[in-house]
């Protein structure tokens, strides 16, 4: 047996079905949410400083398994990109499973969108570690985390980028070089070729 729903009787039926399974809109529900920027910077800064710290307390390779997003992208210095959470720790994991070295970082700054959702951080970062011979090594670079808050509110890293500073170039040093010597001009790095 077929149930028919002449016409607009039937439109009828759905509309209240259709209405009794979204329920009455509150009007909190109804109120466009107001961000207060400078609390989720603070908030952002905070998430940031968390990470810093878990690293510290529980390794670099677990830190980072609790602050990425499954969908993160890592941009490491020198490297190729890497692709979600789980293959940035496992690199991370194979990258410090010896022990020898220690990375600490700082956030200088965050900005964070209008609608509070998502933002970035920037700071500096300290490696140390040591080489082969067993002497010391270190290195300060810069870094540029982007932040997506999850569905349950809580900041996690859908992107992040790192790079070492540059060392000083040796002839900076030498008060006799004249780096225009050749013919060609360089600019303050010295990466320009450009012809005087």
């Amino acid at each position: 047996m077929k149930l028919r729903f002449p016409g607009w009787h039937g439109l009828m039926l759905i509309l209240v079905l259709v209405a009794a399974c979204e329920g009455p809109i509150s009007e909190e529900a109804a109120k466009p949410q107001v961000v207060d920027p400078d609390a989720e910077r603070a908030s952002l800064i905070q998430a940031d400083l968390d990470f810093g710290d878990t690293a510290l307390q529980q390794g670099l390779a677990p830190a980072y398994l609790q602050f990425l997003a499954d969908d993160a992208v890592q941009l490491p210095d020198g490297d190729l990109p890497i692709e979600g959470r789980d293959a940035i720790y496992e690199n991370i994991l194979l990258a410090t499973e010896d022990g020898s070295f220690s990375l600490s970082w700082e956030p200088v700054a965050a900005e964070v969108s209008a609608s509070g959702d998502l933002g970035y951080t920037w700071g500096g970062y300290r490696f140390e570690a040591q080489d082969e011979s067993g002497q010391p090594v270190s290195y300060e670079g810069k870094y540029a985390n982007f932040w997506r808050k999850s569905a349950k509110g809580r900041w996690q890293i859908v992107l992040d980028i790192s790079n070492q500073n540059q060392v000083a170039y040796e002839f900076y040093g030498d008060p006799d070089f004249d780096p225009n010597a050749d013919g060609v001009g360089y600019d303050d790095a010295g990466l320009t070729n450009e012809a005087l």
